[in-house]
């Protein structure tokens, strides 16, 4: 087959560090490998040129006037929305022109910014639509404020959905989610495929940083909807408790409604503490699996998530994870057998969760029967189970 994908972000732009882009990436080199032909439309910010990523071709597409031209109509009030409408319209021209030169057999979008909306309406090309959240509901959560450019993408997402035949989701839980608070009931699950990036490992940072440090993890951006903020409200109590415990945080430190630096919110909660906290950047994975890898556990609150690359990630490295009830962990993690479960937002549940199974005896067994659990997503289950999805589709079209 050969399939397209538009996406607002890939890993070969600069700016990327959303799951998004790891998803798009791991399923099309995924399909690639099948013998399917990938072509990856995205955002770029510096350079057009056109490249082959591990055979997967990527065109990078820049905004046109369009952004610029609503901008001066609506005084910079749905600045936002109006740049994705922008490249929802221009990755509907770069995949029309690719198109005449050899038929796509199908696209999918993301519902992400809308970035669809324009060639699901314009195009004739069977299309399916992923979903990664609900808006409203993530926006709530993450401590956006739902001004009128938050709430205008979201309508443009909502109206993305509303136009499409064929939702798919790689959570039950936000197909529930979808069913209930955007009553879009032709929602299908099908999982993400997952394996490890690289077998190359670079132990550069943790060498420098962690060597022989006992310590608990946290990788990912530090939002609120990521529950960066509950974890950073345990820390007192747990590192007042466990003399030897680190913590360790790696990814992007995110401005938030409670802090404009959520590094400097856990600084400040856990001040007596401050050298058994550590922070380091954004890392790839050939630096952050060793990371993972020498953590007693990995720490995830989300207070809303989709089963998120960090969690599939310290599963299939053989880690703990505690994670949340409700957050779509639960579909992957049974409470003391699989990782650890705590009730959304509830900081001493945390706390104590962490103290309790920081001196758990079966601690490694819980590791490698997490690490079995991931097996599930693996490519020949998630792919197939997404090609056949595909063929549904094309088959009806």
């Amino acid at each position: 087959m050969r399939i397209g994908f538009v996406t607002p972000e890939y890993v070969t732009e600069s700016y990327f560090s959303g799951g998004l882009a790891n998803y798009v990436h791991r399923v099309a080199k995924a399909l690639v490998s099948l013998g399917h032909e990938v072509c990856i439309i995205t955002l770029t910010e510096t350079n057009q040129a056109e490249l082959n990523d591990e055979g997967v071709q990527v065109y990078r597409i820049a905004l046109g006037r369009l952004h610029k031209g609503l901008n001066k109509l609506t005084r910079s009030r749905i600045s936002s929305t109006t740049r994705w409408l922008d490249f929802s319209v221009q990755a509907y021209r770069k995949l029309q022109q690719l198109h005449k030169q050899k038929p796509f057999d199908i696209v999918q979008f993301p519902n992400s910014r809308a970035c669809g909306l324009a060639p699901s309406l314009l195009m004739g090309v069977p299309y399916v639509t992923r979903i990664s959240c609900y808006r409203p509901v993530w926006n709530e959560q993450a401590g956006i404020k739902r001004n009128l450019d938050a709430k205008a993408t979201e309508w443009l997402e909502w109206l993305q959905l509303r136009l499409s035949k064929h939702i798919y989701a790689p959570s039950y839980t936000l197909q529930k989610m979808l069913a209930q608070e955007a009553h879009i009931q032709n929602v299908r699950v099908i999982r993400t495929p997952f394996y490890l990036e690289t077998t190359h490992w670079d132990t550069s940072i943790y060498d420098t940083n962690l060597k022989r440090k006992n310590y608990l993890l946290f990788f990912g951006r530090f939002q609120l909807h990521k529950g960066f903020h509950i974890l950073a409200q345990a820390l007192p109590q747990v590192l007042k408790q466990l003399p030897d415990c680190h913590a360790v945080f790696v990814g992007l430190d995110i401005p938030s409604a409670i802090a404009p630096s959520m590094k400097e919110y856990a600084y400040s909660l856990a001040c007596q503490y401050t050298e058994r906290l550590i922070f380091l950047g954004q890392t790839p994975h050939s630096q952050l699996y060793p990371i993972i890898s020498g953590a007693k556990l990995v720490v995830l609150p989300s207070l809303i998530d989709n089963l998120p690359n960090a969690c599939l990630e310290a599963m299939a490295l053989g880690k703990p994870v505690i994670g949340t009830i409700g957050a779509s962990f639960d579909e992957v993690i049974v409470d003391g057998n699989t990782g650890f479960l705590v009730p959304v937002g509830d900081v001493d549940a945390l706390a104590k969760k962490i103290t309790e199974t920081w001196t758990h005896p079966k601690l490694h067994e819980i590791g490698q029967s997490a690490k079995h659990k991931i097996q599930e997503f693996s490519i020949e289950q998630t792919v197939q189970e997404l090609l056949n999805y595909y063929k549904v589709i094309t088959s009806n079209h």
